[in-house]
């Protein structure tokens, strides 16, 4: 009895013949750690046709290919037929004494979707380590040639976007020839503009993703590809004339920039479950005590800082109807000794790096905000979603620094730019441009911002801190400490886990203290005049985030009382009140 083959060992006429069991195979998460992944190796490691892993997020989506999936071929020697499978390829190869027989009945037309995906805009570098810890299999020695039969192919795009018609062009003999040899002059556009990244991503790569099943992907959805890479440098020269020079480039890139990768698999990541929750619920009190007491001294002394700091690193959108949402806290933090430390944003957004998965700095300067792209727009011409800053994952933290923006002139584009960034923390959703109209894509960005005075942007939680003197002069010496501090491995670890797996812990509302919130809230309003409804959405968000900081995933009258104890701690510093 022959033993199974090994998944790094898997061609595609394997898959092909051994559909299901191949998939069944793929469920084992231990067996997926044979495959080699193109996020942490350069594409010269790799050979044409190799099973990898790819790991990345959905930046566009692209019209779906007519293939053939079934196609006969003469072998004009020997007067025989045969029906070839031309799934997980780009290209029908044929022999130059064999013929694919076009209008045959035995031929299968298909569709396959196809998606533009990016490495992760924002993932930080100990994350990739987590994700990529698998070990590299180096198979480039493997082989680089080509055997015989596929070096004197005679090669035929079999992938066509649809609709499309068949070009063929003769030689001056009057025989029929390959139409690539003849492709228009490309524009040759930079790397960078094909690989269209909202946010530069070192060593960052893309792929051409093309499915074969239903998948109904989203846009800017994290994925992990299992699939067959193609690098056959033919792509390159692909003829289409129905297309301009600017779709040429972006859908047919270079292989040696943009691979294909023909899906066996794909997994959701954002579906995947979450290990290990009760454990890190029972130790959640010890995590956050070493959390607080590190904010606390990263902020300046300010305790109350740091839990309204903590609560907002465990935001996530729970509830969503129409415009309604629940769940996100956005954060600005304001009055910390900008003129003694200028570069204070920088270094807590450095500490932020350390400890959660996804994030970005955004540095708002009046050229900026007059200069950068912030929402993608539709490019008709190159037919593509050109991506803008805020095209994130969910998940992916958003620190805005306002500490270098100065008074002066808005252009017509950075008022576009600021209406984006107030609709992305007031309602958590992006307008995308598509020229004619424009679309909503909603959003979970949790959005922090470092501002010396009240942020320009209407942000509704301002924690003004309270600088404790001693605090301030030791400043750059509580830096070294913090950073000694995370350097224990256990520790780094537990409070990674704890920010990242409680923000999706499912939480239930004692309806219990209901009539306790109701009363105290009334109590709040009669002593505060301009108190709000708006204030008892952010009160229980609040109530709920300080509850999860605990570890409970209940609401108690404990956390509801120490919710609204710091909320009047808060209002009470804001210099309004003053």
């Amino acid at each position: 009895m022959n033993s199974p083959l090994k998944i790094s060992n898997w061609t595609p006429a394997h898959v092909i013949a051994n559909q299901s069991s191949c998939n069944l195979l793929l469920e084992n998460p231990d067996a997926l750690k044979e495959i080699p992944s193109l996020n942490n190796a350069p594409l010269r490691n790799f050979t044409d046709w190799q099973l990898v892993r790819f790991r990345g997020m959905v930046q566009d989506m692209h019209n779906p290919e007519f293939y053939f999936e079934k196609y006969e071929v003469k072998n004009n020697e020997t007067e025989t037929y045969e029906v070839r499978c031309g799934m997980y390829a780009d290209y029908v190869q044929c022999l130059p004494h064999e013929e694919i027989l076009v209008d045959s009945k035995k031929n299968q037309n298909s569709e396959r979707h196809t998606c533009f995906v990016i490495s992760i805009p924002g993932l930080n570098d100990w994350a990739k380590e987590k994700y990529e810890h698998f070990p590299y299999h180096n198979t480039k020695t493997a082989s680089n040639k080509r055997n015989l039969d596929e070096s004197s192919c005679e090669i035929m795009d079999c992938s066509e976007p649809a609709p499309k018609k068949e070009k063929i062009s003769s030689n001056e003999d009057g025989e029929k020839m390959d139409t690539t040899e003849h492709s228009i002059k490309q524009t040759i556009f930079s790397k960078e503009y094909i690989l269209n990244f909202p946010i530069s991503v070192d060593d960052g790569k893309a792929c051409i993703v093309k499915i074969y099943e239903e998948a109904a992907l989203k846009l800017n959805e994290v994925i992990e590809i299992i699939g067959f890479i193609s690098l056959n440098p033919c792509q390159n020269t692909i003829d289409d004339f129905e297309m301009t020079e600017a779709e040429m480039n972006v859908h047919h890139p270079p292989t040696s920039i943009v691979p294909r990768l023909h899906a066996v698999k794909i997994i959701r990541l954002s579906k995947q479950g979450i290990e290990n929750v009760p454990e890190i619920l029972s130790k959640a009190q010890l995590i956050r005590s070493d959390l607080h007491m590190m904010f606390s001294q990263l902020l300046f002394g300010d305790e109350l800082a740091a839990d309204y700091l903590i609560c907002h690193l465990l935001s996530s959108i729970y509830l969503r109807r129409e415009y309604f949402h629940l769940g996100a806290y956005p954060l600005n933090i304001t009055h910390f000794p900008v003129a003694k430390y200028k570069t204070f944003a920088k270094d807590l957004y450095k500490f932020l790096t350390l400890l959660i998965e996804k994030s970005h700095l955004l540095e708002i300067t009046l050229e900026n905000l007059n200069d950068l792209t912030l929402s993608p727009k539709k490019d008709y011409e190159s037919n593509r979603l050109t991506s803008g800053v805020l095209q994130l994952s969910d998940n992916t933290h958003l620190v805005i620094d306002e500490t270098e923006l100065t008074v002066g002139q808005v252009s017509e584009a950075g008022r576009e730019n600021y209406n984006t960034i107030c609709e992305l923390i007031n309602f958590q959703r992006v307008m995308y441009d598509f020229k004619f109209y424009k679309m909503e894509y909603e959003t979970d960005i949790p959005v922090l911002i470092l501002s010396e005075l009240k942020s320009f942007i209407p942000c509704q939680t301002q924690v003004a801190l309270k600088v404790d003197s001693e605090s301030e002069n030791l400043y750059p010496k509580v830096l070294e400490v913090a950073e000694q501090y995370l350097k224990n491995e256990n520790r780094l670890t537990n409070i990674r886990q704890y920010l990242n797996h409680l923000k999706n812990v499912k939480f239930d509302f004692n309806e219990n203290i209901l009539n306790e919130i109701q009363s105290d809230f009334v109590q709040m309003r009669q002593t505060r005049k301009n108190i709000t409804m708006d204030h008892l959405h952010g009160l229980m968000i609040l109530a709920r985030l300080m509850s999860l900081s605990h570890g409970s995933n209940t609401l108690t009258a404990e956390y509801w009382k120490k919710a609204v104890e710091m909320e009047v701690k808060r209002l009470d510093r804001l210099p309004e009140k003053k």
